[in-house]
This record gives structure tokens, sequence and C-alpha cells, in this order.
């Protein structure tokens, strides 16, 4: 796991070494053991390694390369990026696991590449000799994002993994492209202007983040999940080259099997991303797949095992009774933080920093929490990621399942009191059909809350772009929904992940999203996955990720497997309640608010007043906003966070 930056003039304007150190120690946490910065000329066809300090080269280079290396793979010198091939015609900046990686290393031998070293990169290099970039795309299991700049063909070629699980940003500024593992590190070159894309804000204020290739921050673009794109001359074109399996015709196979089945590959995912030159632990939230995941890694430490949880004092709000469970069988040294206010405080304009992005999830600052104390024992963290989005695991699902044999019903079940609005909310209002309505289910303001805050907003143009992407999905009404979150949701949940751990140079690792694994899921029944059948109690937990909720009552018991769903949430309204929070909005957010203009400020500030003074359950419009702004002052502003 390492951090990538860079920059290529198309006009030849010579690259500034200083510029390119500077973009590299924004990212330092994402390697601290080891940087590299190289200089090149597509043009020339030449490069040249260079350093922050000594005498400049003699020779002037339009394009730069930086990486910061956290090494887990041959911690040795040979491990060092940017790797160059052996003339030196090529060179890689990687990010990332290969896990599959050293399966191709005898072919390779056999074809006469000589490797100097132990790493996964190495083997991509050579891969990408033999079989191109997309022949090299097409061989790889894992995590990653891949920049290859090749001097022969006077190209660069960058990529990123299958799901999203490694985060990359691009963007053309004037005759300048620049490129990174974090949006941070553009800040740094003088070409990059800090501008809200204010065509996005509709998006963020309704769903907590941009999908697809957007970003808040003008003209910059996240390199989506199965895409690469290569840069010749001063042309950048993109270029999918993977996308999740539709599989319209099903798996015929027994639950029984499937179960069996999945148990097998989720056993030898969690086995190869075990493979590590320094220590990896489990992250256990107590849940169901982080379970699964620690417990199969079990099997295969060969020394002490340790898992890492966060826990709070409310028990509303804490799992630990599961994670005691789980760690008692796993047999594992279990370490656990409790989050308290002073974390909430202590990390917020931080986190926001790492992120990239507004704070838009408030229980990612648990997940910083945990990052910054495990990393005191390992560097590697192996997580249940994924797997709500894979298996349908959210109500929405369910609800999704249900819709054909309610919608008939529905103008009825509206005018029912007390409980009409709340089938309204969840099925909609039966005009919108039920992709919209499947849209809706996952936003967190709806249109009146986003109108009320940004009167100017398109939400309609919103949930136009959202359908677009519903539209990709090939398969039936309910595949295609699961297919939507993992392109939405979930690759915004990996990147959470990525970033909060990566700010204190952790490495997460994801089993159920090994692509074989995913590609397997994807063949079975949707039955296997979501069911639309009615219980007296827990409906949505007994129709919910059944496939894997069979395979949890094997390991572990019935309740285990069937106990509510509590999610990760923080009681964020006590922190609401807390003079520091008013002192946050009194001093810092309302006043930059008023002055941005990009949201009704007198709104936001009515709601925070009403929301102080009643005691009211926290108002997702009023986190959305605070946490837009404290985004904004760091990345629009330029104000330097307090570490």
């Amino acid at each position: 796991m390492c951090g990538i930056t860079g920059f290529l003039s198309f006009s030849g304007k010579p690259a500034a070494v200083a510029t390119l150190a500077q973009m590299v120690d924004l990212q330092r946490h994402r390697g601290p053991n080891d940087q590299g910065m190289r200089l090149f000329s597509l043009a020339r066809g030449d490069s040249i390694e260079c350093q922050h300090i000594g005498a400049p080269p003699r020779r002037t280079f339009e394009g730069a390369l930086g990486f910061n290396r956290l090494s887990i793979l041959d911690l040795s010198k040979y491990g060092h990026q940017p790797m160059c091939n052996q003339d030196a015609s090529a060179f890689i900046a990687f990010n990332g696991e290969i896990y599959n990686a050293f399966s191709y290393t005898a072919e390779l031998q056999a074809s006469g590449f000589q490797f100097r070293s132990r790493t996964d990169t190495e083997v991509i290099l050579y891969l990408y000799e033999r079989h191109g970039f997309e022949g090299m795309l097409e061989r790889l299991n894992g995590m990653f994002s891949i920049v290859i700049v090749d001097l022969k063909r006077q190209e660069i070629n960058i990529a990123r993994d299958h799901f999203g699980i490694k985060p990359f940003y691009w963007t053309v500024q004037g005759k300048t492209f620049l490129f990174s593992s974090e949006v941070k590190s553009f800040l740094a070159h003088p070409d990059f202007a800090r501008e809200l894309d204010i065509d996005n804000m509709d998006e963020y204020l309704t769903f907590r983040y941009c999908a697809g290739d957007r970003h808040l921050l003008k003209s910059v673009r996240q390199l989506q999940p199965g895409h690469w794109l290569r840069v010749r001359g001063d042309d950048v074109t993109v270029h999918r080259y993977w996308q999740i399996p539709d599989h319209t015709t099903k798996a015929h196979m027994s639950m029984k099997d499937a179960v069996d089945r999945l148990d097998v590959m989720l056993r030898q995912s969690v086995q190869s991303q075990l493979l590590s030159d320094v220590k990896v632990g489990c992250q256990l939230s107590g849940g169901i797949d982080s379970s699964l995941v620690t417990l199969f890694a079990r099997t295969h430490f060969d020394a002490d095992m340790e898992t890492f949880s966060v826990v709070f004092h409310d028990p509303a709000y804490s799992e630990e009774h599961w994670i005691s469970q789980t760690a008692s069988m796993a047999m594992a040294d279990s370490h656990r933080f409790l989050f308290t206010k002073e974390s909430f405080f202590q990390s917020l304009e931080m986190a926001t920093w790492h992120l990239d992005q507004p704070l838009n999830h408030p229980n990612s600052l648990g997940l910083y929490l945990l990052a910054k104390q495990s990393r005191k024992l390992v560097t590697v963290l192996l997580s249940g990621e994924g797997a709500d989005e894979l298996f349908g695991g959210y109500p929405r699902f369910y609800y999704a399942a249900l819709l054909p044999r309610v919608r008939p019903w529905l103008p009825t079940l509206q005018l029912l009191p007390k409980i009409g609005p709340k089938f309204t909310r969840i099925f909609g209002d039966g005009c919108d059909g039920p992709t919209t309505a499947f849209i809706l289910a996952s936003q967190f303001l709806n249109a009146s809350q986003v109108l009320e805050i940004r009167p100017e907003a398109s939400y309609s143009k919103v949930i136009e772009l959202r359908q677009a992407i519903f539209a990709e999905g090939q398969a039936d009404y309910l595949s295609n929904c699961l297919k939507y979150d993992m392109q939405t949701y979930m690759v915004d949940l990996l990147v959470r992940q990525d970033k909060m751990t990566m700010a204190h140079s952790i490495e997460n690792r994801v089993p159920f999203l090994d692509r074989e694994l995913v590609e397997f899921v994807r063949t079975l029944p949707m039955e296997y996955l979501v069911g639309d059948r009615l219980y007296l109690r827990s409906s949505t937990m007994r129709n919910t990720k059944i496939i894997l909720k069979q395979l949890a009552r094997r390991t572990f018991d019935n309740r285990f497997a069937y106990r509510m769903k509590s999610g990760f949430g923080i009681p964020l309204h006590e922190y609401y309640m807390d003079k520091r929070f008013e002192q946050l909005m009194e001093e810092e957010v309302l006043p930059t608010m008023h002055r941005r203009g990009v949201l009704r400020a007198d709104a936001v500030e009515k709601e925070w007043r009403n929301s102080y003074r009643r005691s009211q359950q926290f108002d997702e419009a009023l986190w959305i906003a605070t946490a837009f702004e404290l985004w904004a002052r760091l990345f629009l502003d330029g104000i330097r966070p307090n570490k």
C-alpha cells in the first residue's frame, strides 16, 4: 500500500523537482518507509531519478512521477519505486497488492525475465512487457492503482482496480496533466486551481458523495473502478477494461452446494490476502462479515492473532458482545478502542483532510481512531468491507425484492394513518418507477431538504445522473440494484476505508472483493441473496445476505447470524450538544458559510439552533452542510489543518 503522484506538461514546460517533492510529501502518510521520484521526457524517451535536495538535473524533463512506499512485500531496497525494467525503457509506480502475482513468476522467468526483487510490483511490470497493458490487467486479481510510463511508446498508462479499493484521481489544468492517489497533492502544483464544481453540489447534498468520475473540486476526476486511461501527446483517453458481471443466466446449484462453494472460496481469498512480510491483523466490528473473515484467518495464523475494534460507552452503539464471541472462537488477542467525545473533536479536522472530501459518514472518525491505535501493533488489516453490497445486506435490497408485490397496493397502503408515510418513504409515491424508487432509497436528503439549503438545486438532474449508472445493469431488477450499489455506495465506502487507514500507514484488505469470489456470487440466483418473504419478526434480517448468513450459521449459530444489524453508528446527537460543537459552529462553520454563499447559511443556522434548543435527533441536513464547510475551509480556502 503506497501513494502515487505526478504530472506531465503538454507544452514541454520543465518539471520542477521542488513541486514534485511537495506533492509527494503531502501524502507521506501513505508510505513512510521509502520515497522515490523520477523525471522523464516522453518526447526524448529518457528519464532520471532525482532527490529532494542536490544539484538539479542537467537536462529538462516535462514529466514527473513520485512515490511513497509502505513496505509490505520484500522490505529490502529492491522494492524501491518508481521501478524500472531491465533497460529502463519503462517504469512503474504501483499502489496495492496483487494476490495472484507470483503464479506468473515461472512463466515470466521462462520467457527470459530476470527478477531482482520479491515484489508483486516487478511481476506487474514484466506482465506489461510481455502482454501489453490490457493483457496485464486481464491477469490481475487484487487491489491496485498502477502507473506505467513507457518511453518507447511515448505514453503513460494508468489503471484502477476492478472495484475501486484503491483511489486514484486525475485532472487537466490548462496544459498540465496531474494524477495522484490523493487529491491533496494537487494543491501543491502551481497550475492547479482550487475551485468548487458547483454542478456536483446537488449530488453531494442528496447522497453525501459524488458517484462515477465526479468530484467536488472542479475538473478533478476519479478514475472509475475497472477503468484505465492512456496519455499520448496531449490526448487523454479513458477506457473500461472490466465491469461487474450481469449473468442473466444463473447457475444451477442447490443452496447447500452454493454455501459449500462460498465457504471454500472465501477461505481461499482470506488465505491469499494474508500474504505479507509484515504483521497482519483483523478489523473486527462484530458483524458477521468481519467475524467470518477473522475466523477464517485464524486457520492460517501460525502465531498469535490480533483483532482490533471500536467500542462505545453506550451499548446501543457497541457490538462488544459479538466482538467477544468472535475473538474467543478465533483465540485472538482482542484490542478494543473506546470512542469518546474527545475522539470525535480531536480528529474531525484531520480526518476531513485525509478523506479529500467532506466527512460524509461521521462514523469515519471511529475508523480513523481504530487505524491510529492499530498501527502501533500491525501494518495490515483485513476487513469485511464489500459484503453488504455484494450479497445484498441493506434493508433497501429487501424492499426492492418486495416492491413488485407491494406496488399494486401502494395507493391504499399510503392512506393508512401513521404508517402510510413510511410506505411512501420506502417504496416511493407510486409515480416513480422501480429504478427511481431504489435510487431514492439511499438518499440522505429528499428534494425539499436539498432545496431548503440550496434553492437553485436541480434535484431532477441528480436523479438522472444516477439513473444512467443504474441503466448499466443488464440483468433482472434486483441484480441491477446490487450492481448499482457496488458501483456507487460501495466505492465511496472503499475510498473512506482506504483514506482513514492510510492516514496512519495501515494497509486495509477486503477478502470479500476477491475478483473470482465476486464473479461467482454474481452467478447465483437472486433468491440465494435477497428474499421477499414476510416474517412476524426480523423480515429484513431473514431476507438479506441469505447465503452468507447460512454460512454464518454453520460457523457460529442462528442467534449470531440473524441478530438485528446495528451498523457502525456513533452517538452524534450527544456530540451536537457539546460546547465544543457549539464553538465550532459559531466561530468557524457558520461565518465562513455566510461568506461563501454556496449554501443558505440562514437555513443551516436555523436547523442548528432548533436542533440545539429542542434537543432533537441529529438532522442529516445539518451534518451534510457542516461537513461540506469543514472540507471547503481546507480545500478551497487553503487553511491547513492543525495536526
